[in-house]
């Protein structure tokens, strides 16, 4: 792996890639593989990393939908009727990137790859058998498509933190008035004029209900803390190491700043973010709290990577464990808590 754009990004409090230089911005992190046609089968298949564009967010949307259809949050409680509605669901995850692209401590990342699409821009990948026997039709091209997606945010006790470390806006910016400007739009507006048809009324804004729960874990040393909101990769090309890449950005980001790195998990996905390097978690639970909306919702496991040199004292258990049974295993993690006590 090749981390070739480490050191391209400015000293000042910008660092946001700007859409019109981004054609110019050498990638992240870039894979080759020996067939010049990517397939599922590929040893080594070829992706590329880079900082997402404002044209990215749309079809970063798409994967995200995609990714989480299953989901117990995202699919189940949140878009009960996503099968009625299937691409309404898009809605729900462009309109909140939209309004955090323009956070400046905000950082969205794509993988991409460069395959077949036909003319019509349907991905031909996905509904052909790959191999070398597959016959291409007069209207396929070759073209790069989103496949992977990351967005990241720097969690620091105020503006003023990030600011300092190069990821904030001083003060008397005036762009500081955007993000408030299209929360009205996307989040006030939008909704009633296009409303999300596949959520339910009830549970689309859970997560943001639920979110001051939480606020006493992210203090003291992990205070400061690299904090990946949203890992999707598109179910095609899944298992291929783009999710991986995608972690691998914000966990490299905090240990050069020397601050922590944390995670709230799906269910099912703890494993993946352990082995990932967030060896630290659980330390607590996105449905803690009495009356947080997330309670009787599984998984929501919050770990973190702590910045190096510091051992926080752990977390007694306690009713923050307490919860619907998700795939976690918890009586494993207490055994081998104790052992290490």
């Amino acid at each position: 792996m090749i981390w070739s754009a480490a050191d391209s990004q400015p000293s000042t409090a910008h660092h946001r890639h700007w859409p019109e230089a981004e054609s110019e911005i050498t990638p992240l992190l870039a894979t080759t593989s020996s067939d010049p046609t990517p397939t599922s089968t590929s040893s080594q298949p070829a992706f590329t990393l880079r900082y997402a564009r404002f044209a990215d967010l749309s079809p970063a949307a798409r994967t995200c939908s995609l990714a989480f259809w299953d989901d117990v949050l995202f699919g189940r409680l949140i878009h009960p009727h996503r099968s009625q509605y299937p691409t309404d669901v898009d809605k729900y995850w462009y309109r909140r990137f939209v309004v955090d692209w323009w956070d400046w401590s905000h950082v969205f990342l794509v993988t991409t790859e460069t395959v077949p699409v036909k003319g019509d821009g349907d991905l031909q990948r996905v509904v052909d058998e790959p191999g070398p026997n597959r016959q291409a039709t007069p209207k396929i091209q070759q073209k790069e498509i989103i496949t992977g997606f990351a967005h990241w945010s720097r969690i620091a006790p105020s503006w003023r933190e990030n600011y300092r470390a190069g990821w904030g806006l001083p003060w008397w910016d005036p762009r500081r008035i955007l993000k408030p400007l299209f929360s009205l739009i996307f989040h006030h507006i939008l909704p009633f004029v296009s409303p999300n048809r596949a959520a339910s009324s009830q549970h689309e804004s859970i997560i943001e209900q639920s979110v001051d729960y939480l606020d006493h874990i992210w203090t003291g040393e992990r205070a400061e803390s690299w904090y990946l909101e949203c890992l999707a990769v598109h179910p095609a090309f899944q298992r291929r190491g783009q999710g991986r890449a995608l972690v691998d950005w914000g966990l490299e980001q905090a240990r050069k700043e020397g601050i922590a790195a944390s995670v709230i998990a799906a269910d099912g996905k703890e494993r993946f973010y352990q082995k990932c390097g967030f060896d630290v978690g659980p330390v607590g639970r996105s449905g803690e709290g009495l009356g947080n909306p997330l309670h009787d919702v599984p998984g929501g496991l919050v770990f973190f990577r702590d910045k190096e040199g510091v051992v926080v004292k752990k977390r007694e258990v306690g009713s923050w464990i307490e919860g619907p049974e998700g795939v976690f295993d918890w009586d494993g993690w207490l055994k081998e808590r104790k052992k290490g006590s």
